[in-house]
């Protein structure tokens, strides 16, 4: 087990350092560059899916396209990032990026429905919704911001960790802590839902903010947790299971548009597989992941039916219910959800 984990505690022994990923194609002989923004921290399955995926486009391009992989953040905050691929200013041209920083920096809330609180049961929930339902208007939707969706990838399931003397088994012992929120509306509604004070951050400040004390917990799966090292400042981990967070990998339409069919073509090609492969990567560590925090001192908390049951009650018709009427125009979006996960539960 611990050999299948070195790559994931080097890196959460290396926080979230600067990466840049060496090119084996010269740009001098590329025809396009390609710089790929992300705050997926070296030595995870996010970049090992993704240095591949750049292996494979300069393969496949004949040199034609160099791809230049920044890694851990090197580029700016996910929103940042986010708004200059839209942008088409010249900097990034592709990234991959959790949904709803997506949806906060181009203002499309589309982006944030699947990470409603409580939404899915299951993975397969998920993967179903995600492929089936809201590829194709997420897809148009980002294309009017100046983005193309090439394929979902994964985060996974959050959790609250916090940093104090007792864990979190119920809404009200949360509410003890000043947590870290991510940068998204539904995110701060939830917290706001379970009467929890949240301050967003960007994920280069979360570290240094749970050192100081600005902060005294935060939300993440396994995998993010300790690849980025906030775990080493937290002393439970309470599985809550919360929000299951998708990413995307994405294109800036500029650069996309800019490329001649065959090319469009190739950065498009294995979608599904990209897909599946993001997926099966992530999960298949993840209680290797759960042993590693509960054996670097973290007290690994699980929850049974009741207790979370608590925090869905707590926070999921509300947090549903502002979404839908600050965004009325999802009504049909969110229906369509609703309607497939109900096939798919027999009811």
């Amino acid at each position: 087990m611990r050999n299948a984990l070195m790559p994931v505690l080097a890196a959460a022994v290396a926080s979230t350092a600067v990466m840049l990923v060496p090119d084996h194609t010269s740009e001098a002989q590329a025809q396009y560059t390609m710089a790929f923004g992300t705050t997926a921290p070296d030595g995870t399955p996010w970049s090992d899916q993704l240095v591949d995926l750049k292996k494979r486009i300069e393969k496949d391009s004949g040199g034609r396209i160099a791809v230049k992989m920044f890694l851990g953040s090197s580029l700016g905050s996910e929103v940042e990032m986010v708004e200059e691929l839209a942008g088409g200013r010249g900097r990034i041209q592709a990234g991959g990026f959790s949904t709803a920083a997506v949806g906060q920096a181009l203002d499309l809330p589309i982006l944030e429905l699947p990470e409603l609180p409580f939404l899915f049961n299951t993975t397969a929930e998920a993967d179903a919704i995600l492929d089936d339902v809201l590829y194709a208007p997420v897809d148009a939707a980002l294309k009017t911001k100046g983005v193309v969706l090439y394929t979902w990838a994964e985060n996974g399931w959050r959790s609250f960790a916090t940093k104090g003397e007792t864990g979190v088994r119920t809404p009200a012992d949360l509410a003890a802590y000043k947590m870290r929120s991510q940068e998204s509306d539904v995110h701060l509604n939830m917290y706001e839902a379970l009467g929890v004070q949240a301050v967003k951050k960007p994920v280069a400040e979360v570290l240094p903010a749970l050192k100081t004390g600005i902060v005294s917990g935060f939300d993440n799966t396994p995998l993010f947790s300790l690849a980025a090292g906030w775990i080493n400042a937290a002393s439970h981990y309470t599985l809550s299971k919360h929000i299951y967070q998708p990413a995307a990998i994405v294109y800036g339409k500029s650069f996309y548009d800019g490329l001649p069919e065959d090319l469009q073509t190739l950065v498009m090609a294995n979608r599904k597989q990209e897909a599946g492969r993001g997926r099966t990567g992530v999960r298949a560590l993840e209680a290797q992941l759960l042993s590693a925090i509960s054996e670097s001192g973290v007290e690994v908390i699980e929850l049974n039916k009741e207790e979370r049951g608590a925090f869905r009650k707590a926070c999921r018709k509300e947090v549903h219910a502002k979404f839908l009427a600050q965004h009325p125009a999802l009504q049909d979006e969110y229906g369509a959800v609703k309607t497939k996960l109900q096939t798919m539960r027999g009811k």
